[in-house]
């Protein structure tokens, strides 16, 4: 049995819940692993055993430079790739990883979940990442950038892209969650701590990144790139949560100060409340006049969107000549959510390195 060689950035949440359901996976083997206190690898694969202790380690708060063994110890995960040593490169980091995926599809597949490479480069750059993976002939999975294991950007190419005018919708998992939190008259602080706790764990690394809005208009920005729109990061407008004073603060700080925005959000739900609305973060890529939104609004209690639960992705795709849009309902956060979308990424890559049996 031919083993899929996976190395694998970023052993978190997500990380770690890859690890586990992979870990029952015979066709699944990690020969590296990697966080921000460097790379550990493993040429013939980590055995069961060995994953659990990293499994125990970083749950518990540690770093892989803590591991104890013989494994080789590397300062970049490059140093792996170019070695040849890996079937597929898993990016489940949050981090600008642009750079490293550019060269790594030279040397292996690609399969990732970080929107920061695929939202933050210039539309030239990822255009150069996007066709550098088909010059090489490379998997490059970005499935689970949007929706999770929902997997919107295929939802998208199955569709047919280009003939959208419009899509809209909740596209954070957190932002959706806290939306029902607040209209059920939750402080809002209070509902960001449930969304971050386990057994949830539907924020970003950093809260502000949902609050803020910029892990969903990252989506927008792919969504809309993935149709042809040369969309930038900029030319999201996005109405952001973050108070100016806890910005630059350290995350329990900027969680302990959060009180300040309690108020201001229960009077705006009130309000709504009054007019037969819930106030529901929502986002809209206006995709034949350029224009892309995050933020709150009202919509009618009797939406679906506001029907929707927990992590819930509600999407609502426009093409062009339909007489109404595609609305699609699901979970599209969480680690076993993610997982999933990463998973079926890693399926694809088997295929495309595992001989084909000829046929008779």
């Amino acid at each position: 049995m031919r083993h899929l060689r996976v190395a694998l950035m970023g052993v978190g949440a997500i990380g770690g819940e890859l690890v586990r359901r992979a870990m029952d996976r015979p066709t699944v083997r990690f020969v590296a692993l990697a966080d921000r206190s460097g790379v550990i690898a493993e040429g013939e694969g980590f055995r069961r055993g060995e994953l659990a202790r990293v499994l125990e380690l970083k749950g518990s708060g540690g770093r892989l430079s803590d591991l104890q063994g013989g494994h080789e110890r590397h300062a970049s995960m490059l140093n792996v790739i170019r070695e040849g040593e890996a079937d597929a490169l898993v990016d489940v980091t949050g981090a600008d990883t642009f750079d490293l995926l550019f060269e790594a599809l030279e040397h292996t597949h690609v399969v990732s979940s970080n929107k920061v490479p695929f939202a933050d480069s210039s539309y030239r750059m990822f255009r150069r990442l996007m066709e550098r993976a088909a010059d090489m002939g490379r998997v490059l999975d970005i499935g689970t950038t949007a929706g999770a294991g929902m997997r919107v950007p295929d939802l998208l190419e199955r569709l047919g892209c280009d003939g959208f005018r419009r899509v809209t919708g909740c596209l954070s998992g957190t932002m959706n969650y806290l939306s029902q939190r607040v209209n059920e008259e939750k402080p809002l602080s209070t509902a960001l701590r449930e969304a971050m706790s386990p057994p949830r764990e539907y924020t970003e690394p950093d809260p502000r990144d949902d609050l803020g809005g910029e892990d969903f208009a990252r989506k927008l920005v792919i969504i809309g790139r993935l149709c042809g729109s040369d969309v930038e990061r900029g030319h999201v407008d996005v109405e952001d949560m973050v108070p100016a004073d806890l910005r630059d603060a350290r995350v329990e700080e900027f969680m302990d100060g959060l009180g300040g925005l309690d108020l201001a959000m229960k009077e705006r739900v009130e309000a709504a409340h009054r007019a037969g609305n819930a106030v529901w973060y929502l986002g809209s890529a206006d995709l034949e006049n350029g224009v892309y939104t995050v933020g709150f609004e009202e919509v009618p209690r009797g939406d679906m969107i506001a029907g929707s639960r927990e992590s819930d992705n509600v999407v609502r795709f426009t093409p062009k000549g339909w007489r109404r849009p595609v609305t699609i309902m699901g979970p599209g956060a969480g680690p076993p959510e993610t997982v999933t979308g990463l998973l079926a990424g890693l399926e694809a890559v088997n295929k495309q390195v595992t001989p084909r049996t000829p046929s008779c």
